[in-house]
């Protein structure tokens, strides 16, 4: 019974945090910016690179 106890205390505990109060949303955060970062560069470069449009830089 006490085991139950702990388990469900424990259990709203996890439940109610914040998602950003864990290393795992850091985690989650970073490879999102990351990822987004890295397309947009992606993206500008086949602009830049690509014949049939001038860099105007």
């Amino acid at each position: 019974m006490k085991c139950l106890v702990l388990f469900l205390v424990l259990s709203m505990v996890v439940l109610m945090a914040e998602p950003g109060e864990c290393i795992f949303g850091l985690i989650f955060r970073g490879i999102t910016r990351g990822t987004v970062g890295f397309l947009m560069q992606l993206e500008k470069r086949s602009i830049d690179y690509n014949t049939g449009q001038h860099n105007v830089n």
